[in-house]
């Protein structure tokens, strides 16, 4: 009398969220021989992607199986900010962004049968945020401050495992990598006269991290 089983299971899971936003605040006023202009703008994105997947199989004397993620989490912002007076005259101005990314995923594999199981699994996150600030004012008797910032935060990761039970023995083999990436720009492109700009230069941050393992026996 024979019997066989053979038994399998995989599961993968992925999680992204986003969220962006951007504000712009003017003021002007003039009195007798005087104008006055602010003018201000800003922009922010987020985006995040994230990917998992994972499969074994087994008979008797053998099991593989397998799982890889990847992902990304990244953000963008750019504000400008304009001040203009000439004569009696007062503007002032300022933009702001903030955009934050976040992506997860994990995948996981498992499969056994008589005289030979495997196991493993894959899981990686990243985080990205940006965040920028400009600010001009302009007064009396004169003058012009224009401001601009850009920066951005890119964060990824990618992760595999795989495992192999047969008759020639055991094999594995795991690979994870992660990185972050940010970048800022800051321009004072111009400050004359009865003026001041400020801009925080771009505030970026951003991490991942990614992981895997794989069993064979």
């Amino acid at each position: 009398m024979a019997s066989a089983a053979a038994s399998g299971s995989s599961i993968a899971a992925t999680s992204t969220s986003t969220n962006a936003s951007s504000a712009t605040g003017s003021t002007a006023s003039s009195s007798g021989n005087g104008s006055a202009l602010s003018m201000n703008s800003a922009t922010s994105g987020a985006t995040a992607t994230a990917a998992g997947g994972g499969a074994a199989g087994a008979i008797p004397g053998f099991a593989a199986g397998g799982a890889a993620v990847s992902g990304s989490a990244k953000t963008t912002g750019t504000v400008q900010s304009l001040a203009v007076t000439s004569g009696n005259g007062n503007a002032a101005g300022g933009a702001v962004t903030g955009a934050n990314a976040n992506s997860g995923a994990s995948a996981g594999y498992a499969a056994s049968a008589p005289g030979a199981s495997v196991s493993g699994g894959a899981a990686g996150q990243a985080h990205s945020t940006t965040n920028n600030a400009a600010a001009t004012a302009a007064g009396p008797g004169g003058g012009v401050a224009y401001v601009t910032n850009t920066s951005g935060t890119n964060s990824g990761y990618n992760a595999s495992s795989g495992a192999i039970s047969g008759p020639g023995g055991t094999a594995t083999g795991t690979s994870s990598t992660a990185g972050s990436t940010g970048s800022s720009v800051y321009q004072n492109a111009f400050v004359s006269g009865n003026a001041a700009g400020w801009g925080n230069g771009g505030g970026t941050s951003g991490s991942a991290s990614a992981g895997s393992t794989a069993n064979a026996h």
